[in-house]
């Protein structure tokens, strides 16, 4: 069990994780499981009732979701609660206690929870659809099959109607028997305390991950009734996040697309006025770098140009000094702001136990400090464009 002890917060943050492997025939059933486990439990059959009890416990929070590190699928179960010391009512502590382990050991299953889960799952993932971006995004991941970055970690939309109650039960069951990893930040009290540190395993975590290879260019393209084309772009790194140039990747990937002054946006929405946004973003346990815009598709060509000639640039060596300094301060301010967000330091402590290093704040601040130039120009130098997914506008002829 990690406790990070501040006197920062008036509530107190709860994280428990477990591990299981990120399957394409068990990740919707998974996301199933989180959404009905959340709804109702055997002490609150009716969502109304279990939704009443959380507000009256002076609105503690809940929630249960799914995230991928590699080829690890996390289930994390969070709890926000208001310290019990600015609680006057006695009956807080152990009302908010008994909540979690509702959640947690007492979880309700039946056919008509079932049923408005599905529902739920297909509502969002239709929403997902409707997003010509994340059309695109999702599009490029599953190119890159087998690898696991191909796995759709909200779910698979047709697998859902042959989901079937015993699936649940049995992915619960799985739940039950995995091992729990505790965070805690704040000041809990000595009982929750004491209720988390028996969930925890105690066991040392394990990371499991492949980084993707040059594979030959996947292009995937559909058309459809919108107002702009939206772009992806996945590349290979091959730099893991064990690697030493781990760090001038992040600074690579702020210079490149992530900072306020990033190279594709100064020169693909500034200069050119191309497209509202272009950025770019690292999926760290895959290897993966990702560039997304959208713009009207008569300027598919110059778009595609420009994305390559800021690659060009960080390979070459040709971008200023200050503006190496300007993403790197960029940066380290997100990094200082995420001591403001108690689930932020619990994401950075569960890295850490993930990779077996114990760094502080003023650690992975000099990390970006002492990047170097050479440095960005090496990380760079191993981008490789492997998936390109178009969704493309439709051309409609004029009148």
């Amino acid at each position: 069990m990690k406790f990070i002890k501040t006197e920062k917060f008036n509530h107190v943050s709860v994280s428990i994780r477990s591990i299981f492997a990120l399957d394409i025939h068990t990740i919707t059933t998974m996301n199933l499981l989180c959404i009905m486990m959340k709804k109702q439990t055997e002490k609150y059959p009716d969502p109304s009732l279990f939704a009443r009890a959380l507000a009256d416990t002076y609105g503690i929070r809940i929630g249960v979701g799914l995230s991928a590190y590699g080829k690890q699928l996390v289930m994390d179960i969070r709890m926000n609660a208001i310290e019990s010391q600015w609680i006057p009512d006695p009956s807080y502590e152990k009302q908010a206690l008994d909540l979690f382990n509702q959640i947690i050991c007492h979880p309700h299953f039946t056919s008509a929870s079932l049923s408005q889960a599905k529902m739920q799952l297909k509502n969002r993932l239709h929403t997902q659809m409707d997003d010509p971006n994340t059309i695109a995004l999702l599009n490029a991941f599953t190119s890159l099959a087998p690898h696991s970055i191909s796995i759709p970690v909200q779910g698979n939309i047709n697998a859902i109607d042959g989901i079937t109650l015993l699936d649940i039960q049995q992915a619960y069951e799985a739940y039950l028997k995995a091992e729990k990893h505790v965070y805690i930040v704040g000041q809990p009290s000595q009982a929750l305390y004491n209720y988390l540190d028996s969930l925890d395993s105690h066991q040392t975590l394990q990371s499991h991950f492949e980084l993707l290879d040059n594979s030959s260019l996947q292009i995937q393209s559909q058309t459809r009734d919108i107002s702009q084309t939206s772009l992806t772009h996945v590349y290979a790194n091959h730099i893991g996040v064990d690697d030493p140039l781990y760090y001038p990747l992040l600074v690579m990937n702020s210079l490149l697309g992530q900072s306020p002054n990033s190279l594709l946006f100064t020169n693909v929405r500034e200069k050119h006025s191309y497209c509202y946004s272009i950025y770019s973003s690292i999926v760290r346990f895959d290897g993966a770098l990702i560039i997304s815009t959208s713009f009207r598709n008569q300027y598919f060509d110059q778009v595609i140009s420009l994305i390559q000639e800021q690659i060009k640039k960080l390979q070459t060596g040709q971008f200023d000094v200050s503006l190496l300094s300007s993403a790197k301060k960029d940066l380290i301010d997100g990094l200082i702001s995420g001591q403001d967000s108690s689930f932020s330091l619990i994401e950075q402590a569960y890295l850490d136990d993930l990779m077996h290093r114990n760094t502080q704040l003023k650690d992975r601040i000099s990390a970006i400090d002492h990047v170097t130039k050479e440095e960005v120009i090496q990380a760079s130098s191993y981008l490789h464009l492997v998936a390109r997914s178009i969704v493309k506008e439709e051309e409609h002829e004029e009148v």
